[in-house]
């Protein structure tokens, strides 16, 4: 008895109806804003949204191409394309804040330990054709 006039006397709110209906709408994703991506623009984002909007255009490349607005053909064709890391000019800023910190300091113990084996190899070859030298004058002597 008690069931049935329960759900006779049963009225959604519709407060809170609206209010879900709020919150659903609320949660769609909205990806950063990369309208006008070029070089400058590309190297003042941080590296997490950097990260974030070439998944979100990575998520994007796998429907067609036709249903991508022109403004995020632009934006994938001038992360693959465009002239930042490896593309950008040899010295510029673009190519110098590719690298982390971590990832520049490895690099110079790496090219520091190269150095030092070129530094060695080059002494001992000086120190073999002194002894090279030294063994011909004593067969010369014999």
């Amino acid at each position: 008895m008690f069931i049935t006039t329960a759900v006779k006397n049963f009225r959604p709110n519709l407060r809170l109806l609206q209010s879900a209906s709020r919150h659903s709408s609320a949660m769609v994703y909205e990806p950063p804003k990369f309208d006008e991506l070029n070089s400058e623009t590309w190297i003042k984002l941080n590296k997490d949204t950097k990260e974030e909007i070439q998944e979100y255009l990575d998520w994007k490349m796998e429907d067609r191409w036709s249903n991508m607005s022109p403004r995020e053909q632009r934006a994938i064709y001038f992360i693959s394309y465009g002239e930042w890391g490896p593309r950008a000019k040899s010295g510029s800023k673009e190519a110098q804040m590719q690298m982390s910190g971590a990832e520049i300091i490895l690099r110079g113990i790496f090219s520091g330990v190269l150095f030092t084996a070129v530094a060695v190899s080059i002494m001992n070859y000086q120190s073999d054709r002194k002894m090279k030298e030294n063994l011909n004058k004593l067969e010369e002597g014999i």
